[in-house]
């Protein structure tokens, strides 16, 4: 069957879905193609734990493990995903990231803002495998990996009272494409200081899934480290203009809030795989709104 449906594939379906302007590919993750030959995996993941070392003390985060350990213990695990994705969702540079950040940081608990289709719920699980895990999505009929010890909401994260969740144990991850300088703002109003955002796009590089969820971090930082600068960010998305605005209140609440912010390398160099976009944010402990 899977020898018949790449043969229609390539033979009728991909050229009509290609005149209609879509791509059709297999869903097949980008971890199934990789070196096998012991050299070329040890020098991926060699060249990798370097990147990441870099990044976890550029980010300012202590982490008490082997890194390339880390890593190599990530190598074995990825192929065992529950989840198949090619499209949209984690790829391999963003779930080692996140596989790393999570063992770093060492929460208890996990809040996920943005479930997809669960591959970040289990590679979060693998990472730590006792903490509480807080699943929020609007939509939750994608799911291909339901976690059975986490607890699952289709109402914002904003919505529930955080108070009984130790803000020193609790790390948030957002990939859930709501304005990032909103959810800083929201975090901060509820203790928490650690926080990971996805797809934290830059006004000046190119993205192309999703849309950015703008003022993302790289913006709420650029636009405060150039002053008194008045024009908008602008960008392109299918032919439509959107544009975020300078003078933003929201962009000047969320600067204030943040300590240190760091963008881990996109990880090409070292995998050849797709490019991810993890941030690591630290909010300032008391910061007046």
């Amino acid at each position: 069957m899977p020898r018949l449906m790449e043969r229609l594939r390539r033979r009728w379906l991909g050229p009509l879905f290609d005149r209609l302007g879509y791509d059709l590919v297999p869903a097949t993750p980008d971890w199934a193609h990789r070196p096998v030959s012991p050299h070329e995996v040890a020098q991926l993941l060699d060249n990798a734990a370097a990147r990441l070392g870099q990044d976890l003390a550029a980010a300012g985060i202590a982490c008490r493990h082997d890194v390339r350990a880390l890593v190599g213990e990530f190598w074995e695990l990825i192929p065992r995903a529950p989840v198949r994705q090619r499209r949209g969702g984690s790829g391999f540079n963003g779930a080692l990231q996140l596989f790393v950040l999570m063992r770093a940081l060492e929460p208890d608990c996990v809040i996920e803002s943005g479930v997809f289709r669960g591959l970040t719920t289990w590679v979060i699980r693998q990472a730590r495998p006792d903490a509480r895990i807080f699943c929020r999505d609007p939509d939750l009929s994608g799911l291909q990996y339901r976690d059975p010890a986490a607890t699952y909401c289709t109402q914002d994260w904003s919505t529930a009272d955080w108070s009984a969740l130790d803000p020193a144990r609790t790390v948030a991850f957002f990939d859930d494409h709501v304005a990032q300088a909103r959810r800083v703002v929201e975090a901060r109003a509820r203790g928490l200081t650690r926080l990971v955002f996805d797809d934290d796009a830059a006004g000046h590089r190119i993205h192309t899934h999703g849309g950015p969820a703008h003022p993302t971090i790289a913006m709420v930082r650029a636009l405060h480290e150039a002053g008194g600068r008045s024009e908008p960010i602008r960008w392109q998305r299918n032919g439509r203009v959107f544009e975020q605005p300078a003078d933003d209140p929201l962009v000047r609440k969320a600067a204030r809030l943040i300590a240190r912010a760091h963008a881990f390398d996109d990880l090409h160099a070292a995998t050849g795989y797709s490019p991810a976009r993890l941030t690591y944010v630290q909010l300032h402990p008391e910061v007046g709104g």
